[in-house]
């Protein structure tokens, strides 16, 4: 920086002033003076904390999973928990244990970073002791205690006991509401998890419980090779896609590679009616044969399918008898003999259910070879289905709150904006991707009294319903502010003032141009934004990038200051937030480098513009909201 630089977006981490650390995004710009020398630096910076611990967690989640669907034994699958859990929340040490199959006494089957002699007590407990573990795992409840303060008063029986760890946490290992054993973390200083942490460490117990089970039921059934590869497949496969009906077809093509003939996926949908998600068979041909036989005859509303999904219990059918058939079909004899063209021979209906609730059913059906499916086989397909419906309600869940949550950043956003003759406008708002929370991206037109018009774009720092309630409250100001007489600036420095009557000032960065169609002439303040991109009618792209000023909400007595631009007629003005170009490793000049180059060359009327540059820059998934705004002057 004392060289002339500027620093952008190096993370590190900083203390707050009530000592918490917090991981940071500074962006680091020299101050010269009358002589061009640097004087001094303006520092931003952004916390990245939650963004970052959320990202890592999920990696880490993802990894855990993974590695869980690839070990075959109790002993690997109580390895990976411990090893995952213990690092990715800093913990001193971990314990898992499990009830042994008197269902009386809890047996430690995994420790880290405890001294093994200590534990030589804990090798085998009570169930019914008024301990920690014993407790989660008999009301399969997670206990959280921040300090031994905490610990002790919740477990009385604890006082006068040599506690060495402050902080602990203890997770049963639940499979269907029946707690099989339980994972504990210890700290040695007082440590209150946060919600990302404890949503990650439920959902690891989580995965680690239906692990234990199942590996602990392959091996007394002696196929743990087949069967747990076909899982873990499928596991991979269902966390593979945020796209329910997507995961369930993939699940359905899967099954019928390793474990069925037919596979049928059907679920309920928002009015209660059964629909077909999927039909799988290794022949094209024959799927044709089910869809035809679909058609004509709509599945029975009281039984198969409906049947599971209603009462909520597998249906096994070890042989698909002729009288079976003709019991489902009694009344059409030749729509029962193109039933019986198929070669059906054994069945499984089993329902796909989250929350105790069934909402759809997997029918896994054997024809050409010859297989009758027994109570194994049903274990099987129950636990699959298990997985299948904790997978795709969760991604429902998702998409239900993730699409809520748009919904409401698109209601706070312009509807519409207004005509004004010799120009044009055309904007453009794209959330973030599946995974992460909108933001507090906005954008505005404002045709003032005086003939003129005013340009907003802006970006509230942070996520969620904060920064989008935050957005709620600066655009209509700002409006307001804008349609006042008064040049840009002045707007600007108002909406600074009103945000520090805010509880929560949240940094915003804004670019705000007023222009003049009339002569061509514009004002414009930058407080921390990127800079804007003019496309002249030479096809030169200018930066309105003059004499930036720091953003609204972070410092008292600012000076926002304006500067000209000349958009002649023929022209194109483009502003955008930095969700447009801004991507993990990448580097903002380069970026904007990037972006001047493909703004140059495109083509046709604003929204074309706009178009295009969504399809260079948005590809793939989207880490930050993105809203632009361009303007062409006929």
């Amino acid at each position: 920086m004392l060289a002339g630089d500027r620093i952008d977006h190096y993370e590190t981490e900083r203390v707050t002033k009530n000592g918490r650390l917090i991981f940071v995004s500074l962006t680091v710009s020299p101050i010269r003076d009358e002589t061009g020398t640097v004087t001094s630096a303006s520092a931003i910076a952004r916390d990245v904390t939650q963004r970052r611990q959320s990202l890592t967690l999920a990696a880490r989640l993802q990894e855990l999973t993974a590695a869980l669907g690839r070990e075959l034994t109790p002993e690997r699958a109580v390895a990976v928990l411990l090893e995952q859990t213990v690092s990715g929340l800093d913990a001193d040490a971990g314990t898992v244990g499990l009830v042994d199959r008197s269902s009386a006494e809890v047996e430690l089957v995994g420790a880290a970073g405890h001294d093994q002699t200590n534990l030589t007590r804990w090798r085998r407990f009570p169930l019914d002791a008024d301990i920690p573990m014993s407790r989660a795992i008999r009301d399969a409840e997670p206990i959280w205690a921040a300090s031994s303060e905490e610990l002790i008063a919740g477990f009385p029986s604890l006082e006068g006991e040599t506690v060495r760890f402050e902080g602990l946490a203890v997770i049963p290992l639940s499979v269907e509401r029946r707690a099989i054993g339980g994972l504990s973390l210890s700290f040695e200083s007082r440590r209150d998890l946060d919600p990302p942490e404890r949503s990650f460490l439920l959902a690891a117990a989580q995965q680690a419980a239906y692990a234990l089970e199942r590996t602990d039921l392959y091996e007394q059934q002696r196929l743990a090779g087949e069967r747990l590869s076909f899982l873990a497949e499928a596991s991979e496969l269902l966390g593979s896609s945020l796209d329910p009906d997507a995961a369930l077809r993939g699940l359905a093509d899967l099954a019928v590679r390793r474990i069925a003939d037919w596979c049928t996926v059907d679920t309920l949908d928002e009015s209660g009616e059964l629909r077909t998600v999927a039909i799988a068979h290794v022949d094209p041909e024959r799927i044709e044969v089910a869809n035809e036989l679909r058609r004509d005859r709509p599945a029975d509303s009281a039984g198969g399918a409906a049947g599971v999904i209603r009462s909520g219990r597998a249906e096994l059918y070890s042989e698909i008898s002729d009288e079976l058939l003709a019991e489902r079909v009694d009344d059409d004899d030749e729509y029962l003999q193109r039933v019986r063209e198929l070669g059906l021979v054994s069945a499984m209906i089993v329902p796909l259910a989250a929350r105790g609730r069934a909402f759809g059913a997997l029918t896994l059906v054997s024809a050409e070879s010859g297989r009758h499916y027994d109570e194994t086989d049903l274990e099987l397909a129950e636990d699959l289905a298990r997985r299948a419906g904790l997978a795709i309600d969760n991604s429902i869940l998702f998409h239900r709150e993730h699409e809520a949550a748009v919904t409401l950043q698109r209601a706070l956003l312009p509807q519409a904006i207004p005509e004004i003759p010799g120009l044009e406008f055309a904007f453009r708002y794209e959330p973030a991707a599946p995974g992460l929370e909108v933001g507090g991206d906005w954008y505005e037109v404002v045709d003032r009294d005086d003939g003129t018009v005013a340009l907003t774009i802006a970006d509230v720092a942070g996520r969620g319903i904060g920064a989008a309630s935050v957005m709620g409250r600066l655009r209509p100001t700002l409006r307001a502010l804008a349609t006042a007489p008064g040049p840009p600036e002045e707007a600007i420095a108002r909406l600074d003032a009103v945000m520090g009557d805010f509880e929560d000032r949240a940094m915003t960065t804004v670019f705000h141009l007023h222009f003049d169609p009339r002569t061509g002439d514009g004002a414009y303040v930058r407080a921390g934004h990127p800079p804007a991109l003019l496309r002249l009618p030479d096809g030169r792209v200018e930066q309105l990038d003059g004499g930036g000023t720091p953003p609204l909400g972070i410092l008292d007595g600012i000076e926002y200051r304006s500067h000209a631009a000349a958009l002649p007629s023929q022209s194109l003005l483009l502003l955008y937030t930095d969700g447009l170009i801004e991507r993990p490793g990448g580097h903002l000049d380069t970026d904007i480098e990037h972006l001047i180059q493909t703004f140059a060359t495109v083509s046709g009327s604003p929204q074309q513009c706009l178009d295009e540059l969504a399809r260079e820059f948005a590809a793939g998934d989207i880490f930050d909201d993105v809203a632009m705004l361009a303007m062409a002057v006929e």
